[in-house]
C-alpha cells in the first residue's frame, strides 16, 4: 500500500504544479491587458523622452520642448505608442515589442550622430541612402567607434533573435481587439494631422528641416516624411494652368532688357566660357560675431567679393546636402517642394531628365562638363549628370596625382589643373560645373595649429575653438585653390566667367544669432570674369542663380529658366510666385509635361563620358613577367584587366601602368578599367589583343 502511494504521489504533485501554472496563466490573462495598458504608454513616454533628448542633443532641450510645446510632444508620444501597440497583433508580442523599442532607440542614436556631423536632421531619405552613408563611415569615425557601432547593431540583432526564439509565444490572440486598437490609433494619428494641417498645427513643406524638427519633434517629422519623395500634385494643376503661366511668362519677359551682354548665335569667338565653382562648406568666418584672426582665412574669396559683383545666396541646406544645392543651381527648381530630405539625384534623376543650365548651354553649342574631386558613385552622380545634360564627368577616379587631407578628402589643388585641361581639350566654349570637397567635415576636436594656419584671436565661447581651427585650416587651402584658378584664368586666351559660391555653412554648431547675416542659410556668391564685363549680383535664392546669370548674357533657356527671368527679384516670398513654380516643377518632372511645346521631352539623356578625355591604350608589352600598358590619361584608379579578370595594378604615370603576371598565365586580351572607390566599374577601354600563350 505504501509503495502504491509512493508511486502515485509524483503524479499528484505534477497535477498540482500544472494546476498552479494554469491558475497563474488565467490570472495573468485577466490582468495582462491592464498591465499592458499601463506599460505601453509608459514605455512610449520614456522612448519619446529619450529620442527627443538624443535628437536635440540634451535632456534639458527635451524638457524645454515638453514644457513649451506639450501638445506636439504628446503627439510624438502617440505616434510611438501606435507603433508599440502593433506588437499586440502578434503571438510573439514581447519579441515584436522589443524590436520596436530597439528601432526607436536606434533612430534616436542615428539622429544624434547625423545632427552632430552635418547639422541637418536625420530623415527617412537617409535610410534609403544607407549605401552612401557607409562609404563615409571611416571618414567620420575612428575604428573603435566603428567597431562599437557595428557591434551594438550585431548585439541588438542577436538579442532580437534570442528573444524571438526563446520567449514563449501567446497561445491565443484576440485579433479583433488588437487590430481594432491598432487601427484606431492609426486613424487617430491621421485625423489629428488632417485636421491640424490646414489649421497650421503641422507644416505643409519641410523647407527648413532644422526648424521643423525643432518645432514638431523627431517622431512626427520622421514618420510624416517616411519615403515621401517627389513633388505632390498641386490641387490647381492642369495643362491649361501650365499654359496660362507660360503665356504670362512670355508676355512679361518681352519687356525685359536681356541683351546687355548678349552674344550672337553664329559667332562663337565672343562667347565666354562659364565655370560654376561650388565650394564645400565655405563661408566668411569674419561674419561670426566677436571673432578675429591673425589674418583673413579666405583672402582670395573675400577680395573677389569686394572687387567683383557679389551677393548673398540663400541655399537649401546647412552642414550637408551638397548635391541638393547643386540641383537648385543647375535646374532652377525649388527643393522645398520635394520630399523632406530628398536628394533628387538619387530619386527622380535616376530615370528622368531635367532641364538645366547644362542643357541650355548645349543648345548654344557649348561643351558641358561636371567635375568633382570625390568618387563618381556618391549621390549617384554618374547617372544623374547624364540626365542633367552633361557630356563629361571628371570624378576623382579620373584625376592623377591626387593628394588627400588627414581625414581622407581629396585636396582641391588638383582642380585647377583639371579645369584648365578641360578648357584646352575642347574646340567649343565650355560650361564646367566644379564641386570641391577638401573643406568637408568632420572637423577635429583635438586639432593642433599647423604652420601657415590663420590663428584664432577672439572667438565666441559657445563654439568649439579647436574644431573651427581645423575648419579654418581647410578653407584656407580651398581659398588658395580659388587664387590659383583665378591666376590661371586671368592669363587664359579665351573669355571666362567664373561663379564662386559656398554650398552651405559647415556643421559646427552655428546659430543665427552668432552671425552678422542672422541667417544660417545665407552663403555668398561672386561673379568673376577675365574680360572686363560688369555683372550684377543681387541677393538670390540658389534656384535663381543660373537664370539670373543667363539673363545677363542674353540667353533664355527652358521653361523654369524663362519663368525666373520673367519675374522680378523681389518675388521670392510671393506665395503666388512659389505656387506657380511648384506647378511647373510638378508638370515637367511628374506631370504631363504640358510646358514643353513639342509632344516629346526635348531633353534626352546625354551619353555621359567619364573623364575629360578618353583613357586609351597605345601599346602593351609582356616582358619580364609583367604586363606593361602604355597609353593616355591613366590614374591611380586604373586597373589592368586580362581576359576580363582584374589584376593588381601599379600606377607608374598617367602614361604607363603595370601588373605582375606569371609567365604561365595565358594572355588573350588586355583592357584598362577605371574603378570607383567602392570597386564598381566606371569605364573600360577597348580591349587590345595580345594572344600570348602560357609558357
Amino acid at each position: 500500500m505504501s509503495a502504491k502511494k509512493a508511486k502515485i504521489r509524483p503524479g499528484g504533485e505534477e497535477k498540482k504544479r500544472k494546476g498552479k501554472k494554469s491558475r497563474r496563466r488565467r490570472k495573468y490573462d485577466r490582468t495582462a491587458p491592464l498591465t499592458r495598458a499601463i506599460m505601453l504608454p509608459t514605455l512610449a513616454l520614456l522612448l519619446t523622452m529619450i529620442v527627443e533628448s538624443l535628437s536635440r542633443g540634451s535632456v534639458g532641450g527635451m524638457f524645454y520642448y515638453m514644457a513649451n510645446r506639450t501638445p506636439w510632444f504628446l503627439y510624438n508620444m502617440l505616434i510611438i505608442l501606435t507603433t508599440l501597440v502593433f506588437s499586440e497583433v502578434f503571438k510573439h508580442r514581447r519579441s515584436v515589442l522589443f524590436i520596436g523599442t530597439v528601432v526607436w532607440l536606434g533612430l534616436g542614436i542615428a539622429a544624434r550622430l547625423v545632427v552632430k556631423q552635418r547639422t541637418q536632421p536625420f530623415t527617412s531619405m537617409d535610410v534609403l541612402a544607407i549605401k552612401d552613408a557607409i562609404t563615409l563611415t571611416t571618414l567620420y569615425y575612428t575604428w573603435p567607434q566603428i567597431i562599437l557601432m557595428y557591434g551594438g547593431i550585431f548585439l541588438a540583432v542577436v538579442a532580437a533573435v534570442w528573444i524571438f526564439t526563446k520567449l514563449p509565444r501567446r497561445k491565443r490572440v484576440n485579433y479583433r481587439a488588437s487590430v481594432t486598437l491598432f487601427a484606431g490609433l492609426v486613424i487617430l494619428c491621421v485625423c489629428i494631422r488632417s485636421i491640424g494641417l490646414p489649421l497650421g498645427w503641422f507644416p505643409r513643406y519641410y523647407d527648413d528641416l532644422v526648424d521643423k524638427y525643432d518645432q514638431y519633434g523627431f517622431a512626427t517629422c520622421f514618420t510624416f516624411t517616411f519615403a515621401n519623395k517627389g513633388i505632390q500634385q498641386p490641387s490647381e494643376y492642369s495643362g491649361e494652368v501650365v499654359s496660362d503661366i507660360l503665356e504670362e511668362v512670355d508676355a512679361s519677359g518681352e519687356a525685359e532688357d536681356t541683351d546687355r551682354h548678349a552674344f550672337t548665335q553664329s559667332d562663337h569667338t565672343d562667347r565666354p566660357n562659364i565655370i560654376i565653382v561650388q565650394l564645400e562648406s565655405l563661408f566668411d568666418v569674419n561674419t561670426i560675431v566677436g571673432s578675429s584672426y591673425s589674418e583673413d582665412p579666405t583672402p582670395n574669396f573675400n577680395r573677389l567679393s569686394r572687387e567683383f559683383a557679389s551677393g548673398e545666396l540663400y541655399v537649401p541646406s546647412i552642414g550637408g546636402g551638397t548635391c541638393n544645392v547643386e540641383f537648385e543651381v543647375l535646374t532652377g527648381m525649388n527643393l522645398d517642394f520635394f520630399g523632406a530630405g530628398e536628394t533628387p539625384y538619387t530619386t527622380v534623376l535616376q530615370d528622368n531628365t531635367c532641364e538645366s543650365i547644362a542643357y541650355d548651354m548645349l543648345e548654344q553649342g557649348y561643351s558641358t562638363t561636371a567635375m568633382h574631386n570625390h568618387t563618381a558613385t556618391f549621390y549617384s552622380r554618374a547617372t544623374a549628370y547624364g540626365n542633367l545634360g552633361f557630356q563629361h564627368f571628371v570624378s576623382v577616379e579620373y584625376m592623377p596625382y591626387v593628394t588627400y587631407t588627414d581625414v581622407g578628402w581629396a585636396e582641391d589643388s588638383i582642380l585647377t589643373k583639371e579645369i584648365m585641361k578641360c578648357l584646352r581639350a575642347s574646340d567649343e566654349r565650355d560650361m564646367i560645373l566644379t564641386v570641391t570637397v577638401e573643406s568637408h567635415g568632420k572637423y577635429d576636436e583635438n586639432y593642433e595649429y599647423k604652420e601657415g594656419d590663420p590663428e584664432i584671436l577672439d572667438f565666441p565661447e559657445e563654439l568649439n575653438r579647436n574644431r573651427f581651427a581645423n575648419y579654418i585650416h581647410l578653407i584656407h587651402a580651398c581659398d588658395a585653390f580659388i587664387g590659383d584658378l583665378v591666376s590661371e584664368l586671368e592669363n587664359f586666351d579665351e573669355p571666362v566667367i567664373c561663379v564662386f559660391y559656398g554650398d552651405h555653412l559647415p556643421a559646427l554648431d552655428l546659430s543665427a544669432n552668432l552671425l552678422t547675416t542672422n541667417n544660417l542659410y545665407a552663403s555668398r556668391y561672386v561673379i568673376w570674369n577675365n574680360y572686363g564685363a560688369t555683372f550684377e549680383a543681387p541677393n538670390l535664392q540658389a534656384y535663381r542663380l543660373s537664370a539670373n546669370l543667363l539673363k545677363q548674357l542674353g540667353i533664355s533657356g527652358g521653361v523654369i529658366t524663362r519663368y525666373h527671368q520673367a519675374a522680378t527679384l523681389d518675388t521670392d516670398a510671393d506665395q503666388d510666385y512659389l505656387d506657380k513654380l511648384q506647378v511647373l516643377e510638378y508638370d515637367l518632372l511628374y506631370g504631363d509635361q504640358s510646358g514643353y511645346e513639342s509632344v516629346e521631352n526635348p531633353y534626352q539623356p546625354v551619353d555621359l563620358m567619364m573623364g575629360c578625355q578618353p583613357i586609351t591604350i597605345t601599346s602593351v608589352s609582356t616582358d619580364y613577367g609583367r604586363v606593361l600598358v602604355n597609353g593616355l590619361h591613366f590614374t591611380e584608379r586604373s586597373a589592368i584587366y586580362i581576359d576580363d579578370v582584374a589584376w593588381p595594378t601599379a600606377f607608374i604615370s598617367s602614361a604607363q601602368i603595370a601588373a605582375i603576371v606569371p609567365r604561365t598565365q595565358a594572355i588573350g586580351s588586355v583592357s584598362v578599367v577605371q574603378l570607383a572607390l567602392d570597386g564598381s566599374e566606371l569605364s573600360r577601354t577597348d580591349a587590345v589583343e595580345v594572344n600570348r600563350p602560357a609558357s
